[in-house]
């Protein structure tokens, strides 16, 4: 039930969410910084870190991190994600004290180049670790630029999810909608940015503004419980007497949302709405009527409202619905190998240290082990010479120094 005031708007708004810090990373992370400086948001919160030197001494942004000095040298990534991921660890105590004290950083990058795939990641996971909740805004590539590259933003995009609430992902071939065809490319990657600007302001303003209605930190992490970290968004503003209207129509037209035709699908759909000090409780249920057109009945929607004292007579809609992006599984079940074993390692040590027996056996024989692969077992009870087999064996004390020594002394690999 919503409270109302004795002048029939809606009731005193609640203590806002005091500590959000945006990072930049990459080249496209600190063009997304660089455009809510234009837009004069104000970026003394703002955070730019990139591999390459010469890029982030021209960033505006308030405080600078150089990824991986040692790694990296100041040169970039040179589009290698392995380059941006070992820069990234190398500068973890950076990331880390830069992230500290945050309720909530939001980690801006594209995907599928060195620095943004290997590196957003491991920027959302130290920022995770320092206590913060993490959203994630990013780019994914046009189709154009060959697999290699969406497969380098897919797989960053799976580690990244592990991390994040939620990621906001616009992908590069939509730019197309966001301008007429005859605009000159500059219009169109401007259009693209203020998208992006505006996802960061939205999800900035969803917990930073004064409340009515709040959508704390433990809402946001309820709405994408349990579903792909990935999600689609939409934002809307407009003014006048037609304002409700305009707004829905601006969010239903976000590339991030398809029309409207990805709240069709089941979920939790965020529904947040700002607006001045005269929003009213009818101007949120037609905010809300309308917006139930496109949303599944079966969708749980989560309703947050809050008062802009800066504003001037606009109000904002801005949708977050999850969304259950395929394709993905794979990525993540790889990234969580390298702990899956370390925990494995861990729990098998015994007393003093030592490694503990397995109790699984190896498959032999071409048995299929878990995962369907087929695991072969190396003879040991004889040796292939290839072309040395006319040869004399080199012998010393009984053995053929020829043959490899962990077939010569039975040592089974694993």
């Amino acid at each position: 039930m919503i409270s109302m005031g004795t002048n029939g708007q809606l009731a005193t708004p609640v203590a806002p969410v005091t500590s959000i810090k945006v990072v930049g990373v990459g080249g496209a992370g600190l063009a997304i910084l660089e455009r809510l400086a234009q837009e004069g948001v104000d970026i003394s919160e703002c955070i730019a870190m990139h591999t390459d030197a010469k890029a982030l001494l021209a960033s505006s942004a308030a405080h600078k991190v150089q990824l991986g000095r040692e790694a990296a040298s100041g040169l970039g990534a040179g589009g290698d994600p392995n380059v941006g991921q070992t820069a990234a660890r190398e500068s973890g105590g950076e990331i880390a004290a830069a992230c500290s004290g945050a309720q909530l950083v939001v980690v801006c990058a594209g995907l599928g180049g060195g620095t943004g795939s290997g590196a957003a990641p491991v920027v959302a996971q130290e920022a995770k670790k320092s206590g913060a909740l993490v959203v994630g805004v990013v780019t994914l590539p046009f189709a154009g630029e060959g697999g290699k590259r969406g497969e380098q933003a897919r797989a960053a995009l799976a580690r990244l999810g592990r991390h994040c609430v939620a990621v906001l992902s616009f992908e590069n071939d939509r730019m197309a909608e966001l301008a007429p065809a005859e605009a000159p490319v500059a219009e169109t990657f401007r259009a693209a940015g203020d998208v992006l600007a505006g996802a960061v302001r939205a999800v900035a303003r969803m917990v930073g503004l004064p409340a009515v209605m709040p959508v704390g930190l433990d809402e946001l992490m309820q709405a994408f419980r349990g579903a792909d970290a990935r999600c689609q968004f939409g934002y809307g503003s407009a003014s006048g007497s037609d304002r409700v209207r305009e707004a829905v129509e601006q969010v239903l037209r976000s590339p991030m949302l398809d029309g409207g035709r990805m709240l069709s699908e089941p979920g939790n759909v965020l529904v947040h709405i700002t607006g001045d000090a005269g929003l009213s409780l009818a101007e949120v249920q037609a905010v809300l009527r309308q917006l139930s057109r496109y949303v599944e009945d079966s969708s749980q929607i989560l309703l947050g409202v809050a008062t802009d004292p800066a504003g001037s007579g606009d109000l904002g809609v801005a949708v977050m619905a999850a969304s259950r992006a395929t394709g993905y599984a794979e990525y993540e079940e790889e990234d969580n190998e390298p702990e899956a074993a370390a925990e494995a390692t861990t729990e098998a040590e015994g007393e003093g240290g030592k490694p503990a027996k397995s109790s699984g056996k190896r498959a032999k024989g071409g048995k299929k082990a878990e995962g369907g692969q087929t695991q072969e077992e190396l003879p040991l009870d004889q040796a292939m010479r290839g072309r040395f087999k006319d040869l004399d064996p080199t012998m010393v004390d009984g053995q053929d120094l020829d043959v490899p020594t962990f077939i010569r002394m039975r040592i089974r690999l694993k």
